[in-house]
């Protein structure tokens, strides 16, 4: 079944896209969590194994299975009240035919509702998977764009970075500049009750990484040879990519500029401590050459996914710059 086009309505004032008059409110819900609004008997067949299977994956790159959103199910008339104002929802509903909509603050501010409409439980949960990567795009985008209004409520200055990078990026206050004597390497830290959450910032050649099937291969080659030079550790360890499982690959786009989006495990080689990072080498069309932001976490005892989903938010963030004067 081919994908259907998602077809968006913002509410705007005290109209919702049906015209029918709602109070948009602020809206309510922790980061990276769907309501599911769906009749039992759906939650609890193909319709709602298909939704699981897709919003509720296992996040690329973390060891220990967390899922990429924590769904909660709620049956259509019970979604009113302060339910209704859950910041992400999919709703399923039946109609004579197929059909995916978005529907942007319908009940409350910010909001981001995706309705999955259909005449039985086979066209739904077919829509829902031909659909998947627009829907996992959809919401995330959505949460990237609340965390960093959070962010950007208590940012770290980052006017050396804009110096020396050209990028703007918006980095709580919680982080801390770890490298202040290395001009071409950003290292920043935050501490976490679990242990930290690490960024760097750093330039590369453009030669050394092509689009080809080594791509992988060369990124793991900079990321190594950058980490393990610059990121201290205690008894001689080196900081490297775990070898046993490959890192991820996509292609992106930060600061609108193409970008390989990598994740995967980081290790301390000879120790017991690893995690999960993620890597952007942005092109920089300017200086003709690779810009890399990543970001890892180090918690060996705890959920990772919203450390990790923090730094995807910083790290999406950026933007080209002109340096600010002096």
């Amino acid at each position: 079944m081919k994908k259907f086009i998602f077809t968006i309505c913002t509410a705007l004032l005290l109209l919702s896209c049906d015209d029918q008059p709602v109070t948009v409110q602020d809206s309510m819900g922790q980061l990276n969590k769907i309501m599911v609004v769906i009749e039992n008997e759906d939650w609890d067949g193909q319709v709602g194994d298909t939704i699981r299977n897709v919003l509720a994956q296992s996040v690329v790159g973390i060891v220990r299975d967390e899922p990429l959103f924590t769904l909660n199910h709620v049956k259509p008339r019970s979604f009113k009240g302060a339910i209704q104002k859950s910041r992400n929802f999919l709703q399923i509903k039946k109609s004579d035919s197929v059909k995916v909509s978005v529907k942007e603050n319908p009940y409350a501010n910010p909001q981001l509702g995706i309705i999955v409409s259909g005449p039985n439980p086979d066209a739904v949960a077919q829509a829902v998977y031909d659909n998947q990567n627009d829907i996992i795009k959809l919401f995330t985008k959505s949460e990237v764009s609340y965390k960093k209004g959070l962010m950007d409520k208590v940012a770290l200055n980052v006017d050396r970075i804009k110096k020396r990078f050209g990028i703007d990026l918006t980095v709580p206050r919680a982080y801390r500049y770890a490298a202040v004597n290395d001009p071409d390497f950003v290292w920043l830290r935050r501490n976490i009750p679990e242990g930290t959450m690490d960024l760097m910032i750093y330039e590369v050649d453009r030669s050394l990484i092509t689009r080809d099937s080594n791509t992988v291969s060369q990124i793991i080659k900079v990321r190594d040879s950058i980490g393990g030079l610059k990121i201290p550790v205690d008894e001689g360890g080196v900081f490297q990519t775990e070898p046993i499982f490959t890192p991820s690959l996509f292609e992106s786009e930060v600061a609108g500029a193409f970008a390989f989006e990598t994740r995967g495990t980081w290790e301390v080689k000879n120790m017991f401590m690893a995690g999960p990072f993620i890597n952007y080498a942005v092109y920089n069309k300017e200086r003709d050459n690779w810009l890399i932001l990543e970001g890892y976490v180090s918690a060996p005892n705890a959920d990772k996914r919203n450390y990790l989903f923090e730094i995807e938010a910083i790290l999406r963030s950026a933007s080209f710059v002109a340096a600010p004067s002096e």
